[in-house]
């Protein structure tokens, strides 16, 4: 054999042990992404669907309550159901995609917009507008109720009695939201999973790569506008801004970050509902990872910064509201912030590399 037959062999005997090596390449087609869908699907996306559909029907037959008696004990109970709500919608808000995209926006515009208006809420109560045939999505969802029901414990009762209307208003923003919910809910146990599952490609428009960046899409809320915007850290800002948090008038802000934060997480990890009390395997992008070159290392430096990330949040006490610790300044935040930052490298950068699934949604961040 020639020299250059003897080297032709060699890189083709390389080649070949290289590929057995990486079935995979480097996009991972041999990761069976319909069953990572499916389990997503039916293990997650649905049931989740169900919990918040559930919580919103039992907020609203609360609320029928409390309008015939506006009582204290009535209006606890009210806010209790509206924790329940407020802490279910953590756990859909990375679903915001397929159904959840509707003619006059996402669900997540129409009923999860943060912070509200007060202005815009008041002004709709004053001339009894509750169409919602308007783009002002900060009058109206889950945070418009936060306002309606928490913005101040010693006159919230007095001033549904005053203003009768407030009723009104509140009764037609938790039926736009239990509507809105169950119509995508239909979606998602009918047709749509079914499509949902066998468009396992990884281009833009398949269901990896909508699950994919609505995944990093929500992180990028949670880093920039849970936390970055009422900290002060967005482009234009010059001070802090601490009554923007997600659930201000609740005081919910902190528990509210933490319930993201694990929803978040536990998507990558795969676990079904977002639980880690669950016993089913997980398949999710952690799964998928290792099917592809490079992604073994890249699951180890992405476990660690969630580490990294949960080591802060665990010397935070839950029930410190986060508008608060913004007003002094703790230093944890800063932390949080800088360790929420640097995992962008990780979940977006790398990752949509590695996979190759493209970002499709625009970024103000620069990564």
């Amino acid at each position: 054999m020639n020299n250059i037959a003897r080297t032709i062999y060699t890189l083709l005997l390389l080649f070949v042990i290289s590929s057995c090596d990486d079935p995979a390449g480097p996009v991972g087609q041999a990761y069976d992404r319909s069953s990572m869908l499916e389990f997503t699907a039916k293990q997650t996306i649905i049931p989740l669907y169900e919990d918040i559909h559930e919580a919103a029907k039992r907020f609203d037959s609360t609320l029928q309550v409390f309008a015939i008696s506006q009582s204290n004990e009535n209006l606890q109970k009210l806010r209790d159901q509206w924790r329940v709500l407020a802490f279910s919608w953590q756990y859909v808000v990375m679903f915001d995609f397929g159904p959840a995209q509707m003619n006059d926006g996402s669900l997540f515009q129409n009923i999860g917009t943060f912070p509200v208006s007060v202005d815009k809420i008041e002004s709709y109560i004053n001339v009894k507008d509750t169409t919602f045939k308007n783009f002002d999505r900060d009058s109206r969802g889950i945070y418009a109720l936060e306002y309606l029901i928490f913005k101040d414990s010693n006159t919230t009762i007095q001033a549904f009695v005053d203003q009768p209307f407030r009723v009104a208003y509140a009764k037609a923003i938790s039926r736009n939201i239990v509507k809105r919910i169950e119509t995508v809910l239909n979606q998602w146990q009918g047709s749509f999973s079914i499509s949902f599952i066998d468009n396992d490609g990884a281009q833009a428009g398949s269901s990896i790569s909508d699950l994919y960046n609505s995944f990093v899409y929500q992180y990028e809320i949670m880093k920039n506008y849970n936390l970055g915007l009422p900290m002060g850290k967005r482009a234009g800002q010059t001070t802090s801004e601490s009554m923007k948090v997600e659930g201000y008038y609740s005081c919910y802000s902190t528990s509210l970050l933490f319930a993201k934060y694990e929803a978040i997480r536990n998507l990558w990890f795969g676990y079904a509902r977002l639980s880690l009390l669950s016993s089913l395997s997980a398949k999710g992008f952690k799964d998928y990872l290792y099917t592809v070159e490079n992604g073994p290392r890249l699951i180890t430096d992405t476990e660690e910064q969630w580490n990294r990330i949960g080591t802060v949040l665990q010397t935070i006490d839950t029930n410190l509201p986060l508008q608060h610790m913004i007003s002094t300044k703790d230093p944890r935040l800063e932390q949080l912030y800088l360790e929420m930052t640097k995992h962008t490298r990780f979940i977006k950068s790398e990752m949509s590399s590695l996979l190759g699934i493209s970002i499709t949604f625009s970024s103000s961040d620069g990564d």
